[in-house]
């Protein structure tokens, strides 16, 4: 007998031996038991997932009559009657499958409706399976629409697509639609290890894991993978061969080269590097690998009962977890897929990836940088994975565990994660700092404060803390002090002092409700107080309303001489002296002046304040006198300003536009 793949060979024959499409075996299952069918079905998923062999076995249940020949519509399917065995040997006649990338025209459809009204030969009923039904054509598609809607009771449709975006609503509203959902690798790695039982042949259960990862969620595409695998190894499925077979980088040197970036170690990174090089393998498959392992090490960080201690290099990745700040591994990930996809641009895939760990290492958090401790190695350059080798013997069918090797990083004192660093907001005194010493070898490289220190220092230069300082007055009308004689707290703008108390205790942490301290910073006039005096050209400039980068010409301008055709101007920024900047200004002015008109524009070192900008801000001033001198004539404003003694600022006062909106110059 000629040799089967495992995909065929073991391809489910009912519902019991399905795997991974529960709810759509429960709702088809209910169904057949109740009695409750639907005349046409719609399987969704990607490939390799049981759309075919859900849509056989439903034949089959629909079909079958019992090992004696008198069973009805059941959801156990016998498998031994007449149309169980020829339905699985693909010989039923009633059981039509059709692949619509071959028969997608109109024609082929007219013929299949054709045969659809006609009885089964020796079937209850007539079954019509239609894979990627997607690739009909827009006519095969209106042609089935009358059918689909309302068939003969003996005829069913089952509908299969990988692309179900493609089929028509109108043909999605006359069917049942299942979505297939994509397998896990955990999944997938089981049913393998159970084939392999049956099968007779010795494996690692870390081979079979990147096996199913290689699947992506495909049952058909895992299987066919373990058939390479077997053919490649001779029957001995270890992860060193699989490896090899899918040309994956080893995880030991991913493992080696984050450990150098870890210590940042340029030397041992480009080392890694060239090994990898060495022997052929992709670098761009590196970059994915490297992504999939920052993955793992981030959610190591988060979820740390995620990494079950089963998994390849769970140890490694542990420790990596411990050896990474959790911004910088989600900096890494980003840089690495992007460079995955950037990869193709570069001189060469060396390139590429080289430049990705240097842009690693250049764009690293400042904390990291700054950081003179030296992170754990996470392991060790030669490490041997904790594999599991099983020994299936062929008869009888057993399982014999070799021994397990292992290596065992050297121990290494691990930085812990999970303790936040003291915030410090106030310094103690010294006698206080020498009673509470901390030990700074358990603080994690990215969180220490190499300017804690300093502003310990700076402090206590300034002020001489003690525990019996006097209160003092409160200063009236709560005057804030200079900054030069505050204490110098870091990340805190609390003033440190309390409002009738005295200074406060500098120890005692700032309440974190007391609002930051901000400075106001203005826009400084180098020609304050020199009015503007109009003139010709300010009366003109403005009308003027030029683009977005030209308009900064108008403000800036100053008149030099205008005599009618000639105009000059003077800007004290070279850019604005640009050629599209003055035709565009020059054309706008000959369209007030006449064609005539000639502009010159002159670059000087200072100007003298006479800028279309500063005389829109002196009028807008002047609006706000005028404005506030009205108000302040108001009875209700007087009374105000009396009982409180106090004064307004044309700097409190903002006028609206029609809008309501505050204006602005």
């Amino acid at each position: 007998m000629a040799y089967q793949v495992l995909a065929r060979k073991w391809r489910p024959h009912d519902f019991s031996t399905l795997i991974g499409q529960d709810h759509v075996v429960r709702a088809l299952t209910h169904a057949l038991t109740e009695n409750r069918l639907h005349h046409a079905y719609l399987f969704t998923g990607t490939r390799g997932v049981g759309k075919t062999t859900i849509s056989r076995i439903l034949a089959k249940c629909l079909n079958c009559v019992g090992p004696d020949g008198k069973g009805g519509i059941t959801a156990e399917p016998c498998g031994v009657c007449e149309a169980c065995r020829a339905i699985d040997e693909d010989r039923f006649v009633d059981y039509i499958e059709m692949d619509a990338a071959s028969t997608r025209g109109i024609d082929d459809m007219v013929s299949l409706l054709e045969r659809a009204k006609y009885a089964p030969t020796n079937a209850r009923f007539k079954v019509y399976m239609i894979d990627e039904v997607h690739q009909l054509t827009t006519q095969a598609f209106n042609a089935m629409l009358k059918t689909l809607e309302e068939p003969p009771e003996y005829v069913k449709f089952i509908l299969a697509t990988t692309d179900p975006q493609k089929v028509p609503v109108t043909v999605l509203s006359r069917c049942l639609q299942f979505n297939l959902k994509s397998l896990p690798p955990s999944l997938i790695s089981e049913h393998m290890e159970e084939l392999l039982r049956k099968e007779g042949f010795s494996y690692e259960l870390p081979a079979l894991r990147m096996l199913a990862v290689g699947a992506r969620g495909s049952m058909r595409d895992g299987l066919s993978l373990l058939d390479q695998a077997i053919a490649f190894s001779a029957g001995d499925l270890t992860l060193k061969n699989v490896r090899e077979m899918l040309g994956t980088v080893d995880s030991t040197m991913l493992i080696r080269l984050l450990g150098a970036l870890a210590n940042r170690e340029p030397e041992e990174i480009m080392k890694v590097t060239d090994e990898i090089g060495s022997k052929s393998l992709s670098y761009g498959q590196a970059l994915k690998d490297m992504a999939s392992l920052f993955h793992r090490i981030s959610m190591a960080q988060i979820l740390p009962a995620s990494l079950q201690p089963d998994e390849p290099d769970a140890e490694a990745v542990k420790t990596l977890s411990q050896a990474f700040a959790p911004d910088e591994v989600q900096l890494y990930y980003q840089i690495a897929i992007h460079a995955r996809n950037e990869i193709s641009l570069a001189p060469d895939e060396y390139a590429g990836f080289t430049m990705a760990l240097m842009r690693m290492m250049a764009f690293a958090p400042s904390h990291v940088k700054n950081s003179k401790k030296s992170v754990v190695t996470p392991i060790e350059q030669k490490v041997v994975s904790e594999n599991k080798k099983i020994e299936v013997p062929k008869e009888p069918v057993t399982t014999e565990i070799s021994s397990v090797s292992v290596a065992k990083s050297q121990e290494q004192e691990k930085p812990r994660i999970n303790e936040p660093l003291p915030e410090v907001r106030t310094t103690t005194s010294q006698n206080q700092k020498e009673s509470t010493p901390q030990n700074f070898s358990d603080i994690p490289p990215w969180e220490e404060q190499p300017q804690q220190e300093v502003s310990k220092k700076k402090l206590d230069d300034k002020h001489v803390l003690n525990q019996n300082l006097k209160p003092v007055e409160a200063p009236e009308f709560h005057q804030i002090p200079e900054e030069d004689d505050l204490p110098y707290v870091p990340e805190d703008y609390g003033y440190g002092y309390e409002d009738a108390q005295g200074y406060e205790d500098p120890s005692q942490s700032v309440p974190p409700f007391i609002p930051k301290r901000e400075k106001i910073s203005k826009d400084i006039d180098e020609f304050e107080g020199i009015g503007v005096v109009p003139n010709e050209w300010l009366n003109t400039a403005k009308k003027i309303k030029l683009e977005d980068s030209s308009q900064p010409l108008v403000n800036l301008s100053e008149l030099e001489s205008f005599d009618g055709d000639n105009l000059t101007l003077t800007v004290s920024l070279e850019a604005l002296t640009g050629a599209e900047h003055v035709k565009a200004l020059q054309n706008e002015l000959r369209k007030i002046y006449g064609p005539r008109l000639k502009l010159t524009v002159k670059l000087v070192k200072k100007g003298k304040g006479q800028t279309l900008k500063r005389l829109k801000q002196q009028e807008f001033r002047q609006e706000k006198l005028e404005k506030l001198d009205k108000i302040s004539q108001t009875k209700t404003v007087k009374e105000i300003l009396s009982a409180f003694g106090a004064q307004v600022s044309v700097d409190n006062i903002t006028l609206f536009d029609k809008n309501g909106a505050p204006r602005t110059v």
